[in-house]
């Protein structure tokens, strides 16, 4: 217990113990923070396709609104209030990012006029865990306010990682499995593995950080459960995440090449031996092409649900669908007959918010990664992070570019992404960023 405290709370800024307020207000930070850290791990929808709710939070409780949607917005709310009445406390946002957000945010009010015109219905259901991210980032900010409460958090989301990982060793171990295409993993829900993704390369290179050789021992054993169950549960968007992310690391970080290799090789080799033929069969089925091996069966969905997206965008280019309307899927009707949501985030956004709302959505995340990247290049003591968030959210991007849906339709990885957000802005509070006073 010792040990998980001190790797939580920052070796620098250590206050005594005879302050309690500030042991108080880091006790009900770590409460809210492990409270929104878990809504991460519970899926919304089952995998069956029904569209039936995994966990009562997703439930509807009033006027459309879920039970988990209320309990945000209620917190946003009591956050936004404490922000108002501080006159300490502010919340700010990279001046670069500011205009292409508010262009896409003026999109989605487009595509919502659109739908209406079009006899479409429930407007708020694509767009619904983008609003609720953005209420989040407040939430973070609120805490989240000089370099140690940074450090903090950081450390507060490794640990909290840390058990979560260690418990679905331990269920995965006692047979407490999914399955997917036969064969039996840690976990299929595609968020909480994306979290997983984040600690993996968020371990990897900050155990690069430290001179201290336990807490270098920890950040090394954190990062290796995360790779090896990352490979352990057979999902190729999320290993495409890993992997490019790593490589993205690497650049970035030059030293130690042959150390990392080695350390890659050896999670390599721990996945292959568990899974057996069937992990480089999988590996194969990344060649989409291939439609033939029991691993690559349904890249022929993939690409099919694609080719009836871009059908609807040829009809409409300019305008998309709307938000609020589906599409007839001819090429897959035996696995729908019809849908909202394309496995494609460039081609969603286009059908959906038309082609100016295509082109805000990349002008938003080409100026995010422009900026991390630029941050990540500085000697500081948090251009570290700045390069995981970099490697993460770039990665994260170009996958959504192949057979991933965009990440702002659920709530799981919109809290993840916020997150990231306050933590790189909050971290990088200057002269490029406009501050938004909490007395306004």
């Amino acid at each position: 217990m010792t040990t998980a405290i001190g790797f939580i709370l920052p070796r620098r800024n250590i206050r005594p113990l005879h302050e309690p307020r500030s042991w108080a207000l880091s006790f009900w930070q770590g409460l809210v923070f492990c409270a929104l850290f878990s809504v991460i791990f519970v899926p919304e929808f089952t995998r069956d396709g029904s569209g039936n709710m995994c966990s009562p939070l997703y439930a509807k409780a009033v006027a459309g609104f879920r039970f988990v949607d209320l309990a945000i917005l209620a917190l946003v709310f009591c956050h936004v209030a404490g922000l108002g009445c501080s006159r300490v406390r502010t919340v700010s946002f990279p001046r670069t990012l500011v205009l292409p957000g508010s262009a896409f945010l003026g999109c989605v009010a487009i595509a919502i006029a659109y739908g209406d015109m079009h006899n479409g219905s429930n407007f708020f259901f694509d767009w619904r865990g983008l609003a609720l991210g953005i209420g989040l980032y407040f939430v973070w900010s609120f805490w989240m306010q000089k370099p140690r409460d940074l450090d903090l958090a950081v450390r507060l989301f490794a640990v909290y990682m840390a058990a979560r990982i260690a418990l679905l060793y331990l269920l995965y171990l006692a047979g407490y499995r999914d399955t997917l295409l036969g064969v039996s993993i840690p976990i299929f829900d595609g968020p909480a593995l994306s979290c997983i993704v984040f600690t993996a390369l968020l371990a990897f290179r900050y155990q690069e950080t430290t001179n201290d050789q336990l807490e270098k021992l920890l950040w090394c054993g954190l990062a290796a459960a995360a790779y090896v169950i990352v490979l352990l549960c057979f999902r190729r968007t999320y290993w495409g995440e890993l992997g490019l992310g790593t490589l993205i690391l690497l650049l970035l970080r030059k030293r130690r090449r042959i150390r990392i290799m080695v350390f890659l090789a050896a999670t390599l080799c721990i996945a292959a031996g568990v899974l057996g033929s069937s992990f480089s069969s999988r590996v194969q089925s990344l060649d989409v092409t291939r439609v033939d091996t029991e691993f690559s069966a349904d890249n022929a969905d993939h690409l099919l649900d694609l080719a009836d997206a871009w059908d609807q965008v040829r009809q409409s280019p300019l305008m998309g669908i709307g938000l609020g309307t589906s599409y007839p899927t001819w090429r897959i009707k035996n696995w729908k007959t019809e849908s909202v949501m394309v496995h494609n985030a460039a081609l969603h956004v286009w059908l959906k918010y038309g082609l100016l709302g295509l082109a805000c959505y990349l002008w938003f995340h080409l100026a995010l990664l422009r900026w991390l990247q630029c941050r990540s290049k500085k000697r500081t003591s948090t251009s570290a992070f700045f390069a995981v968030a970099f490697a993460y959210l770039t990665a994260q991007f170009v996958m959504t570019l192949g057979f991933a849906p965009w990440p702002y339709s659920e709530l799981q990885l919109t809290t993840l992404i916020s997150f990231i957000l306050a933590l790189a802005v909050i971290s990088d509070r200057n002269n490029s960023e406009v501050p938004l006073r909490s007395d306004l």
